[in-house]
């Protein structure tokens, strides 16, 4: 009697336990289907809508920042590249060795200003594509396919995606959910190039976008970020001119250069000198101008050092500052920037590659 128990109870189990996995199964399956009917409708991303156009022009790579070098907005130059800047060859590392060419340029309003690339060079288009050009006229054929200087075009400059951005994605033919996080433009700009008809794409708000302000956005939904976009095309100017003083930010005279110098002490915050770092050299030392022409550098313990300064304009705003005790400083420097800012104004001058950062000391 007892097996006979037995086996009724293991036979009982056992259909209890098939048909709880056919529950759990199911169960399962009406999850996942529940979870995807939760999504809105208005929520996903079709790859020919207007946000996702919207989203790609913002996402497209920049090539107005080195115009200094091929005078093309559509394409950037890979670096480091070689060139020949008004017979100095010189090498450019990064973006900051822009400023080196625009110096050299800047530097005599006598001379006709030209530059050479040494090729061969590796560009970049819009779509992040990368392109090895061997000779002038190969670039030219792609800065033909470039609008001219200062002509719409399709990238968004004035508006900028913060990341990291999430994606989730659910595919109708495998019936699978899935997500991306994303972690730049190009990221972004490939996967939104990449989305299959059989892919629903639905962004994780909210997202934050900057812009061209430096005000932050919170984005709530694709009708947000469709709006966020469209309103911030014009907002600013996407500097797509050949000029290479153009980035300077000075809207100084030669008097209000001068009334500036005479307004406060200055510290050095930045100094380098062939490419080496000197600043620590003058850490506690502070300068003073005087209207009269004189300088006095202030050491940590109060020892004074006289020398002299004059403002001239010539191609732009110079400042000739001479030390006998320091004759690293001593040198004429052309102004490149003057930036008002909440600890004090901050100089940045130029002497081809050398360049001194001073900040306002006031008391």
């Amino acid at each position: 009697m007892k097996r006979i128990i037995k086996i009724v109870v293991v036979k009982l189990s056992l259909k209890i336990f098939l048909v709880l996995l056919c529950l759990i199964v199911l169960s399962s399956c009406r999850k996942d289907e529940y979870r995807f009917e939760e999504v809105p409708e208005e929520m996903p991303l079709v790859p020919t809508s207007v946000a996702a156009n919207l989203v790609q022009r913002t996402t497209l790579k920049d090539g107005s920042i080195d115009n200094i070098i091929d005078k093309a907005s559509c394409i950037t130059i890979k670096l480091p590249v070689s060139l020949v800047v008004n017979s100095l060859q010189i090498t450019v590392n990064n973006e900051d060795d822009f400023d080196t060419i625009e110096a050299i340029f800047d530097d005599s309003d006598t001379d006709t200003d030209t530059l050479v690339i040494t090729f061969p060079i590796t560009i970049i288009l819009e779509n992040f594509t990368e392109s090895l050009v061997v000779s002038e006229s190969e670039l030219n054929s792609y800065r033909n396919n470039c609008p001219d200087e200062n002509e719409d075009d399709d990238d968004i400059e004035c508006i900028d995606f913060n990341y990291p951005i999430t994606v989730t994605t659910y595919n109708t033919l495998i019936d699978e959910l899935g997500s991306e996080t994303i972690y730049t433009d190009k990221e972004f700009y490939e996967f939104i190039d990449d989305i299959e008809d059989y892919l629903i794409v639905n962004i994780n708000f909210p997202i934050e976008l900057t812009g061209s302000d430096g005000t932050f956005l919170s984005i709530g939904n694709l009708d947000d970020l469709e709006d966020a976009i469209e309103d911030a095309i014009d907002d600013c100017d996407e500097d797509d001119d050949y000029d290479s003083d153009e980035d300077d930010n000075i809207s100084a005279s030669e008097q209000e250069f001068k009334d500036l110098l005479m307004l406060c002490k200055w510290e050095v915050k930045e100094f380098e000198v062939d490419e080496q770092h000197i600043e620590n050299q003058f850490n506690g030392y502070r300068f003073t101008f005087n209207a009269d022409g004189t300088a006095i550098a202030t050491d940590a313990s109060n020892t004074d050092f006289n020398g002299s300064w004059t403002v001239s304009t010539n191609s732009g705003l110079r400042l000739s500052i001479q030390f006998a005790d320091f004759s690293v400083i001593s040198a004429i420097w052309r102004l490149h920037e003057i930036n008002p800012e909440d600890d004090g104004t901050r100089l940045d001058l130029r002497n081809l590659e050398d360049h001194i950062k001073l900040r306002q000391d006031c008391p």
